[in-house]
């Protein structure tokens, strides 16, 4: 009861400071009205000269929409392994359309604002001091943003005092960005073409070895393998060699969650075990053999997927055309963008208003305190 009675007394006297202090507040405010009537309207006065003054920025937008295919290698997702790894399919990566952010960092590199800059003579536009590239570099920055749109599609937004101006440099960007894309991609599939030539000549080279291992190996026991008769024979073996895999595969991935200990690492430990002992028991010759006839499967099926990606590779790196779809080209804006002059006055009166009040409560106390201190002496 105390308690309580203690705290509704606090309160009561915090209230009563509040409505004290607030009640100050309007005294000086009534004490100084005429002062604080000449200082606002003088403050008023040059802030709406100041907002006159100040240009008209204009902000022009275009918004463009990259492909989906980013290069030749997403023509084989369809068909590719990697369609059939769950992990990328739940978290969405075998759709995102990652290219956007290359785009991005295209229209933000250094050579593609120096071409704006060249083309609309900025340097001169800006007026920058001792005609620094570097100064009308960061301040062409300052007047730009590009943006990713939850849709995937792009934005280039410019700001500058001329609309038709504007506009113009929202649309040249559109420009640069297809031109430079093209360039890269080319350069790109070039690259891609002249590795996957490159690693075509090695897989033949690899896939002729094997063949020839194969057909001295069949030509010194006296034995001859064809594909039907290798898919009965050592078909058994194969299998041996795939389970292995399996259950090594599943040991790695248990071994991250799971204890040493664990029952089910331990019979999957004793299944490879049992699978190393059938193995090992196998015939030399027929192990040897399903080696080199494996290593002819591998290099063929290499080479299968091999050459339509050298063929897609060499189409890749011939193309020359607009890789980009205008959504909007950015026209010339019917209203300005700023300064916001009613914003510019409003703020300036209540930061003058602020500035002003802190002032005469300053002055008041020190006035008292001086004047305080002087009847003391006396």
């Amino acid at each position: 009861m105390q308690t309580q009675f203690s705290q509704n007394y606090s309160d009561e006297l915090s209230k009563n400071e509040t409505n004290n202090v607030v009640h100050e507040i309007i005294l000086l405010i009534m004490k100084w009205k005429k002062f604080i009537f000449v200082i606002l309207t003088l403050i008023l006065a040059i802030s709406m000269v100041v907002s006159l003054i100040l240009p008209n920025w204009y902000k022009a937008t275009a918004s463009i929409l990259p492909p989906k295919q980013q290069d030749f290698l997403s023509s084989f997702s369809s068909t590719s392994v990697l369609r059939s790894l769950n992990g990328l399919q739940k978290f969405g990566l075998m759709n995102q359309n990652v290219g956007v952010y290359n785009y991005l960092a295209i229209l933000k590199s250094r050579t593609a604002m120096e071409l704006v800059i060249q083309r609309f003579n900025l340097i001169k536009v800006y007026e920058t001091q001792d005609s620094s590239l570097e100064e009308t570099l960061k301040e062409l920055r300052e007047n730009v943003n590009f943006e990713v749109q939850d849709d995937d599609y792009i934005t280039i937004e410019v700001l500058d005092k001329n609309k038709n101006r504007a506009a113009e440099m929202a649309n040249y960007f559109v420009e640069i960005l297809n031109t430079m894309s093209i360039e890269l991609a080319t350069k790109e599939a070039t690259s891609n073409r002249d590795f996957i030539e490159k690693r075509l000549v090695e897989n033949k080279t690899a896939l002729y070895d094997a063949e020839e291992n194969l057909k001295i190996f069949q030509e010194k026991n006296g034995t001859l393998i064809l594909p039907d008769e290798a898919s009965a024979s050592l078909k058994s073996i194969a299998d041996l060699y795939g389970m292995k895999s399996k259950k090594e595969l599943e040991v790695a991935v248990l071994m991250k969650t799971l204890s040493s200990d664990n029952e089910t690492l331990k019979l999957l430990t004793l299944e490879i075990e049992e699978i190393d002992k059938k193995i090992s028991s196998l015939p030399d010759v027929g192990l040897k053999g399903f080696r080199l006839y494996r290593d002819v499967i591998i290099q063929q099926k290499i080479n299968e997927y091999l050459v339509p990606m050298f063929e897609q590779a060499k189409i890749s790196a011939q193309k020359d055309m607009p890789i980009l779809l205008v959504l909007d080209k950015a026209k010339p804006a019917e209203k300005k963008s700023k300064p916001q002059r009613s914003l510019i006055v409003l703020m300036s009166l209540l930061g003058g208003f602020v500035v002003l009040l802190s002032g005469i409560m300053t002055y008041e106390f020190l006035f008292n305190a001086t004047a305080l201190s002087q009847l003391k002496k006396e």
